[in-house]
């Protein structure tokens, strides 16, 4: 599951076979490809709208393993276009948020996090990184709301949706996995706060704020090739990570071979 079309066009150049699918109300394709069975949904930005479709596509049918992908903001270091597999992942107690009553600390499945790292030893493979990832229910648009957080959780990195796909898929009793590429680091204040475009009233704003204030322009091209350079990144590894998962034994992996 990826939140944005550029997150969900990256892992899906990855696949092979691949035809549209319009069961769930939202941008999906399936793939039947190198043996596996991947559906890739786009779930739209934030966790209310990701619990949403998880909690559709995990009651229609059983998966052998979902998977949260996108970007990630780095809560450590400048490694754009690095690939971040999680350990585990909570959503943060200290956002006011409906969800956070419920989510607590969620395991990436163990089986399929060592699965996931063994990519690192391909030829071509991109950068590696694992670790705690936290979810937010808003963007973190400054730096210094990236270093409060990583002290408060002591999580590698940051994402909008994960924690509320990995709650949805314990709850069904399915693996789950965290596979990002980092699009904007610990440092990097965002030029714009993306939180008003999350709803139709604040397009105006943002807007206006981007016409105001010309030195945004130059870091929104800065923010826009880094994740073109992350989109990238992930479709690289994606194939990676799918010839790999192809290659195994039905023994190697947990149950089957879809993904």
């Amino acid at each position: 599951m990826a939140a944005t079309r550029i997150e969900f066009q990256a892992v899906a150049r990855a696949l092979q076979l691949v035809h549209p699918v319009s069961t769930y109300g939202c941008r999906a394709v399936s793939s039947n490809g190198q043996g596996l069975h991947v559906l890739l949904i786009q779930s739209g930005i934030g966790p209310e709208k990701a619990q949403t479709i998880a909690s559709q596509i995990l009651t229609d049918s059983f998966w052998d393993v979902v998977i949260s992908t996108g970007f990630a903001g780095d809560l450590q270091a400048e490694s754009i276009g690095s690939v971040l597999i999680g350990q585990e992942v909570f959503f943060d107690q200290s956002l006011a948020s409906p969800l956070s009553k419920n989510l607590q600390l969620i395991s990436c499945h163990p089986d399929w996090v060592k699965i996931a790292l063994s990519v690192s030893g391909t030829k071509g493979a991109p950068v590696l990184r694992t670790g705690r990832f936290v979810s937010v229910d808003r963007v973190l648009t400054h730096s210094v709301d990236k270093a409060k957080l990583h002290e408060r959780t002591g999580a590698v990195a940051v994402d909008m949706e994960s924690a509320a796909i990995g709650d949805v898929a314990e709850k069904h009793e399915v693996p789950f996995l965290i596979i990002r590429t980092i699009s904007d680091g610990a440092k990097d204040d965002l030029p714009v706060d993306f939180n008003l475009f999350l709803k139709p009233s604040g397009w105006f704003s943002g807007i206006l704020h981007l016409m105001s204030t010309p030195t945004s322009w130059k870091a929104l091209f800065i923010l826009y090739r880094h994740s073109k350079y992350a989109s990238l990144e992930l479709t690289r590894y994606f194939e990676k990570f799918f010839s790999t998962v192809s290659e195994l034994t039905m023994s190697s992996i947990p149950e089957s071979r879809k993904a």
